[in-house]
């Protein structure tokens, strides 16, 4: 979800600016970046990235600028993990802002409610699941693939349309009967994509997908 009409203050901007910055300068640091390079790893993230940000052009929207689209949030954070999750969401915002679709002044906002609000929340669903449930595979495709990214996906819309709320640019009562019956409906699509591409990916490509192991998964089940 993401924003093209101006309606942040000045002082919100410039705060949500530093903010984003400081923190994935704080993630970046903590990624072994040529390590990743030799695993492969680097050039599916990358991929990735654009791919999805190609997924986030599909889009539909309302009069005063918000945008509704599939994340792909839940997919970043189980195929790579919470930092390589966070930086490439980022950069699917940084992308679709140079290609015009997110206002150079909303674009940390967007950054901070779809790449470190979903992603740490999608993550946090798969840990939580990972703890107190048996591990196995039909739990980690439609617990935390599926299910967790339609949770993670109605809770992050959620949050990203109350914005246009508290900045008094729509009532609440015209966001809950006009829009977020539809951006609810379109959890299912997130959950499908979701599971739908990690069912592929760890069968053939296991060693791409950073939250699944096989011997965490399938031996001695």
């Amino acid at each position: 979800m993401d924003y093209t009409e101006a309606f942040l203050p000045e002082l919100l901007i410039w705060l949500s600016s530093i903010a984003v910055l400081a923190l994935l300068l704080a993630v970046s640091f903590r990624l072994n970046w040529m390590q990743l390079y030799k695993r492969g790893i680097l050039n599916v993230w990358l991929f990735s990235v654009f791919a999805l940000a190609i997924v986030w052009m599909i889009r539909a929207g309302i009069d005063d600028g918000y945008n509704v689209h599939l994340l792909g949030t839940m997919l970043f954070a189980l195929m790579f993990g919470w930092r390589l999750g966070v930086i490439g969401i980022s950069l699917v915002g940084v992308l679709i802002c140079a290609w015009g679709n997110i206002l150079l002044q909303n674009l940390p906002l967007t950054i901070l409610v779809n790449a470190f609000f979903a992603v740490t929340l999608c993550y946090l669903i798969f840990l939580i699941i990972e703890h107190f449930l048996p591990h196995n595979l039909y739990i980690y495709l439609y617990l935390s693939a599926f299910f967790g990214a339609a949770i993670s996906y109605c809770i992050t819309g959620t949050l990203a349309a109350a914005m246009l709320w508290l900045f008094g640019l729509e009532s609440w009562s015209s966001l809950a009967n006009e829009y977020l019956p539809f951006l609810y409906l379109m959890c299912f699509a997130e959950s499908f994509l979701t599971c739908g591409l990690l069912t592929l990916l760890v069968v053939y490509r296991p060693e791409w997908v950073f939250s699944f192991r096989d011997e965490r998964y399938l031996e001695g089940k």
